[in-house]
């Protein structure tokens, strides 16, 4: 099954950006992700704050997706992946911050190392994966973004909005 939401990313040229978003899934076989126990999906902001392109190196931040088990205690997680969209404009190399008609690169990656995107597992992009032998009422994954330097853009408050696909 599948349960999707949209997060915002946000990035600041003087501003911060937060916003907050959840949704359950759809009732399926499994203990919990029924509709007596429904999965909860939220995430934080990953939110740059001031951005300065003369930096020698990119601007990071990190976010938090987490998948959890709502009511019955005692149950577990069924297997599952979490994936993200390609923001608003429609691609992963790179995401792009919109603010008006100005566009500010950016990325998030599924490890502190910024090799590989977090993505929805096609091209060279990677979902996270959870597995139920795990036994687990919750879990939780970090985005980790960066902005790389050196991309002189209007001053002014940089947004992307992000789908995450919850498949279990």
């Amino acid at each position: 099954m599948r349960s999707r939401w949209r997060r915002l990313f946000g990035y600041a040229g003087s501003a911060l950006l937060l916003v907050a978003a959840a949704t359950s899934a759809p009732a399926s076989a499994a203990p919990c992700g029924t509709g007596l126990n429904p999965i909860l999906v939220t995430a934080t902001t990953v939110a740059f704050g001031l951005y300065s392109p003369s930096a020698a190196v990119g601007t990071t931040s990190n976010g938090t997706v987490t998948v959890a088990c709502t009511v019955i205690l005692g149950a577990t997680l069924p297997s599952f992946t979490v994936a993200l969209s390609a923001g608003t404009n429609g691609q992963f190399a790179p995401r792009q911050l919109n603010f008006g008609s100005a566009r500010l690169n950016y990325n998030l990656y599924t490890s502190a190392s910024y090799a590989t995107v977090w993505g929805d597992g096609g091209g060279s992009t990677a979902t996270q994966s959870y597995a139920s032998s795990q036994a687990l009422a919750s879990t939780a994954f970090t985005a980790y973004g960066v902005i790389p330097p050196s991309q002189f853009v209007a001053a002014g408050l940089y947004s992307d909005e992000i789908s995450v696909t919850v498949t279990y």
